[in-house]
């Protein structure tokens, strides 16, 4: 299994907000943040950074503040783990601050990190009038020892090769998730209601290591030039890559195979939609592997999208709203604070028009590129492997089962049956049933699930509207757990419901 994860890294919740570097002297304490403070900010060229070369950081400020002082003010910097205490990694200097309009004119920092280990961590930087410290500012930052070279050599050497896209882009992946998070269409350091590289199952938001990527990288390029092309149909666990041209970006998808397959039958395929806040490892990761254990006995396929992130929602709209016209373009765009009341625009309320996180792409962009990143792994996978189309299956849970409702009609023909769980979702009046007509559906919902009532309403009015579905709850089970639980019904139901 290729995942790439560290928890080490995982949870940056902890922090010490106003202690005083390493060796310094013991000032005295700081008084409520005054307006100049809370304006100051600290920005960075990059936030995964070559640790080969010397880095830059600004002193700047987000709103107009203005502070007198006796003389100038000293920065002091310096390089502390992402998480925990501050506990000073390399001492980076300081420097003089002269005054001045610093939004207009940031004041640069030199952040010399060479030699520092590859790794996570925080730039630390400490605003001092005298003995007085006004401000406490951070910036999280990602070493990587030589990320820019070898970027270079491996380009020059993909560039040799024919063919081969996934692999190829596999190969970039970590290239090219370091440049979308300096660019800021990925977010390094989101919380846990927005995570840009989703949950684990006990909610520890995942990062990506960045030298076991490389390192990854580097063993598929090799074999590539060997000749061999060790993801193509690939039985086992393994996670791919693709460039999804919308949004210009490499993105992940996950991927099982039965060990059991002999490189020519058919395959059945299960689908998988995951829930907001966890990504396409989830649903092989979660209840000690029970799903991909469970694809095995009844040799079937898995394959999860990411969705484009992990709170994309694969473009569902609840169906007691017509989806109307949602291009952000043609949208009334609101600049500042985002108002109190939902844009006019078939969004997703307050805030849909800007950008999620601190990124730059907005909430609504995100949404579309959930749904197509998801129908593109789709179509890619059925263009490498030979998958049965009587035998092609849908689960989606929480979210994802909102995107299977949304899936299930728009894009019914490429389902036999259809599994969905805990979404919440109502049959609106928009929602289209006669698309789905006789494709098997179940409902699964533990018994203390807050979604067990609206689940179990969505069985009976998809019932009478004329859909051949089923409803299950599982006792004592809640949101969390009910997955677990249900895995063995979902999959019988799946080879019980084969197009023949």
């Amino acid at each position: 299994m290729s995942r790439i994860r560290n928890a080490r890294w995982a949870s940056c919740a902890a922090r010490i907000a106003c202690s005083a570097l390493a060796g310094a002297v013991v000032l005295a304490q700081a008084p409520p943040p005054s307006p100049f403070a809370k304006s100051l900010a600290l920005r960075t060229d990059r936030i995964v950074a070559d640790s080969s070369h010397v880095a830059v950081a600004w002193l700047t400020q987000t709103s107009p503040a203005t502070y007198a002082a006796t003389g100038p003010l000293r920065l002091r910097m310096a390089l502390v783990p992402w998480e925990g205490d501050a506990t000073v990694v390399k001492d980076l200097g300081s420097v003089a601050v002269y005054g001045g309009d610093l939004a207009a004119t940031p004041v640069p920092v030199v952040a010399d990190v060479r030699g520092v280990a590859d790794g996570y961590y925080r730039y630390r930087g400490e605003l001092h009038d005298g003995d007085a410290l006004l401000a406490t500012l951070e910036r999280p930052v990602v070493l990587v020892a030589g990320l820019e070279s070898k970027q270079a050599a491996v380009t020059l050497r993909l560039a040799k090769i024919q063919g081969h896209d996934s692999a190829k882009a596999t190969v970039l992946y970590p290239f090219d998730l370091a440049r979308v998070i300096n660019i800021g269409k990925r977010v390094f350091g989101s919380n846990n209601s927005a995570p840009e590289f989703g949950l684990s199952q006990a909610g520890v938001q995942q990062r990506y290591d960045f030298p076991a990527g490389l390192k990854r990288s580097s063993d598929l390029l090799t074999t590539l030039e060997a000749g061999r092309d060790s993801l193509w149909r690939a039985k086992g666990e393994s996670v791919r890559h693709y460039h999804m041209a919308e949004a210009d970006e490499i993105l992940p998808y996950h991927v099982f195979v039965p060990s059991s397959w002999d490189g020519r039958s058919a395959l059945p395929l299960v689908f998988i939609l995951h829930g907001n806040s966890r990504d396409q490892d989830f649903y092989f990761d979660r209840d000690d592997h029970i799903i991909p254990k469970t694809a095995a006995k009844h040799g079937f396929m898995l394959v999860a999208p990411l969705g484009y992130w992990p709170n994309g929602g694969y473009n569902y709209v609840p169906f007691t709203r017509e989806r109307g016209a949602r291009a952000v373009a043609a949208a009334p765009q609101q600049f500042g604070p985002s108002p109190a009341a939902p844009p006019a625009n078939g969004g997703r309320g307050a805030g849909a028009a800007g950008g999620v996180n601190g990124s730059v792409t907005p909430a609504l962009v995100r949404a579309e590129w959930s749904e197509q990143d998801a129908m593109h792994v789709f179509d890619l996978v059925k263009q490498e492997y030979p998958i049965d189309p009587k035998r092609t299956f849908l689960f989606g849970y929480s979210a994802g089962g909102q995107g299977a409702h949304y899936f299930a009609q728009k894009y019914a023909g490429n389902w036999v049956a259809v599994a969905i769980g805990g979404s919440g979702a109502t049959a609106g009046p928009y929602y289209d049933s006669a698309k789905i007509g006789r494709t098997p559906m179940l409902l699964v919902s533990g018994a203390v699930d807050p979604a067990l009532n609206a689940t179990r309403a969505m069985a009976q009015a998809l019932k009478e509207k004329g859909v051949d579905v089923s409803f299950k709850e599982y006792a004592g089970q809640n949101h969390d757990t009910t997955p677990g639980a249900a895995t063995p019904d979902i999959f019988a139901f799946f080879a019980a419901h084969a197009r023949q």
